[in-house]
């Protein structure tokens, strides 16, 4: 999961990466909204549709050289997207962020209005703590058609998660901001 407090905290503005999300050694799972409402599919938003939460985002402060960095300490494995991402942004985020490091989330899922049981009472609960388990049951489906197949598990996902997003990318989200926590504080950091 990769935070539900946008780009910013709970109680205040400033950048502010989360863990262990922000780590490079785990695969992040953002929030998505629109869908369970028939609408376009953009980044989960407190603000914004009913969203709730508004999915965790940024760039990691605490990862952002390691054995596996290039010289510009973005991970190999996403150094063409994050510079992309860079490169084409329109407005660019508010200055106070690392311009260098791991960015997340890797993938996003639905993560609002999920409609769940607790102690035999229906509830709606989102967050990319929804979305997190659904991303991981999907994984978990690979792995058994590759065991199936006399395969090895998929293993650490992230490098093959950006060498081969061309092939299954299904919906490139490119709507939507994470300015606003789930308290509805919105700031002027974050990131489109």
């Amino acid at each position: 999961a990769s935070g539900d407090d946008g780009a910013n905290t709970r109680t205040a503005c400033g950048y502010a990466p989360d863990f262990p999300s922000g780590s490079a050694y785990f695969t992040a799972v953002g929030a998505t909204n629109g869908p369970q409402a028939g609408r376009a599919e953009v980044t989960c938003q407190s603000d914004l549709n009913g969203g709730v939460i508004t999915s965790g985002g940024g760039i990691s402060n605490l990862y952002r050289a390691s054995y596996f960095a290039t010289t510009s300490s973005i991970p190999y494995w996403q150094n063409s997207q994050v510079t992309k991402y860079f490169s084409t942004v329109s407005p660019p985020p508010t200055a106070g962020y690392q311009t260098a490091g791991r960015g997340y989330p890797d993938v996003s899922l639905l993560g609002n209005a999920y409609i769940t049981y607790v102690a035999d009472k229906q509830q709606s609960l989102s967050g990319t703590s929804a979305s997190a388990p659904v991303f991981a049951g999907m994984v978990s489906l690979v792995n058994a058609a590759r065991k199936a197949a006399g395969k090895s598990s998929l293993g650490w996902l992230n490098p093959a998660l950006y060498a081969f997003s061309s092939k299954f990318i299904l919906n490139d989200i490119k709507s939507g901001n994470n300015k606003c926590n789930a308290n509805n504080l919105c700031c002027s950091q974050g990131f489109t």
